[in-house]
């Protein structure tokens, strides 16, 4: 039962993203950051790490528009991918793109004001055909790299969002703040590997579980691994990580 509600959570996720694609725009916060102006994409990435200090990044697995794809692009290809190479393409991405970001603001003189409606007047992201090129090209992308690359190939290797979830993580553990988090049973385990091949993070869970290295940043919190698991070995629970 449970994921089937995540998976509705993904998929209304991604029916709605002609309206919320602005929102998660990494060109329209820079568009604004070059005129002084704090974005509606800045205010969410912003609101995205502070959600990270608790929940780490279950919004990836519950909300994120491209969750729903990358659901979709798993029927096709299912297999691991190389989680630490793609992290670093990913986090290249992320600083040339954080640092662009600073620049604009710094060329603009520094911050000036707030519009969470820049480039989106009419609160609608997707309300021009141009737009629609855009839209449809971010959707391409996203599943031809799921397509080619295996389990969230995307995700791993392009995400700009992530980055503020994983920080977010970083400093609720840190701070030793409660988080959301699996934890294991381990003596229950009796390794079957139905856990390794549901996470769609390509995560080793059998053998974080049995080294008690459950938590990490690159879990997106789906559950897949606690629904899918006969002897009830994972679960949730907030725990302040080690």
């Amino acid at each position: 039962m449970r994921q089937k509600i995540r998976r509705s959570f993904a998929l209304l996720a991604l029916l709605v993203f002609p309206l919320t694609l602005n929102y998660f725009s990494p060109y329209v916060s820079i568009d604004g950051a070059m005129v002084g102006v704090i974005s509606g994409s800045v205010i969410v990435f912003i609101l995205l790490f502070l959600s990270g200090i608790i929940l780490g990044r279950a919004w990836c697995g519950w909300l994120c528009p491209m969750a729903g794809l990358s659901e979709m692009t798993l029927q096709i290809n299912n297999k691991n991918v190389n989680i630490k190479n793609l992290r670093r393409v990913r986090l290249s991405i992320f600083a040339v793109w954080a640092s662009i970001l600073v620049l604009g603001f710094v060329l603009a003189g520094g911050i000036k004001g707030v519009n969470p409606l820049h480039l989106t007047e009419n609160i609608i992201s997707v309300d021009a055909p141009v737009k629609y090129i855009i839209y449809y090209s971010v959707l391409l992308i996203f599943t031809v790299l799921s397509i080619v690359l295996g389990k969230r190939g995307a995700c791993q290797s392009i995400c700009w969002m992530s980055p503020f979830l994983a920080a977010g993580y970083h400093v609720g553990k840190g701070l030793k703040i409660p988080q959301l988090r699996i934890v294991s049973q381990k003596d229950r385990c009796v390794s079957c590997g139905i856990c390794d091949k549901k996470c769609p993070m390509s995560l080793p869970v059998s053998t974080m579980l049995k080294t008690d290295k459950m938590s990490t940043s690159d879990c997106i919190l789906c559950g897949e691994c606690v629904d899918h698991c006969k002897k009830n070995v994972l679960s949730y629970r907030f725990t302040v990580v080690k």
